[in-house]
């Protein structure tokens, strides 16, 4: 292209210019979007995070048995047999809900209370099985060791 005389020439940005100008309003943006997430933490009352801030466990209590569950998901695992679903089924929860609505209800706080403290015991009791399995292998493969010095 040629340049006409009299024709007045703008001079061109450099691409450090270019690229300052848009770090400029990335950090404005980001800027504005931290202000907002504020705003949105003050009238919510949550923390933003990921879903949303800290989601808490629901407590199910299965009114044919009496179960409680300490939560939604660990009931479905449960009882996903019944239903003829696969217990990994991430929305075998859903699919329960939809067969048999009122099958399950939300426990009170007394119940979720005492379905914590006796899954807590579960996990405990599991725990000290593993540890005596494994002192058991320990004190084995040492006596074995022994034998052959």
């Amino acid at each position: 292209m040629a340049k006409e005389k009299g024709q007045a020439t703008t001079p061109q940005k450099s691409k450090m210019d270019i690229l300052e100008e848009t770090i400029t309003e990335l950090i404005d943006m980001v800027g504005k979007q931290s202000e907002r997430i504020a705003v949105l933490e003050k009238t919510t009352g949550k923390k933003s995070g990921l879903f949303g801030g800290k989601r808490k466990r629901t407590a199910i209590r299965d009114t044919k048995t009496g179960t409680v569950y300490v939560s939604k998901a660990s009931c479905a695992k449960n009882v996903a047999g019944e239903f003829g679903l696969d217990p990994l089924d991430s929305f075998a929860w859903y699919k329960i809900q939809a067969q048999d609505p009122e099958r399950f209800v939300e426990a009170t706080e007394e119940e979720r209370a005492k379905a914590e403290a006796k899954d807590a015991e579960r996990l405990e009791k599991i725990r000290l099985e593993g540890q005596a399995k494994l002192d058991a292998e320990a004190a084995a493969k040492e006596a074995a060791e022994e034998k052959t010095s």
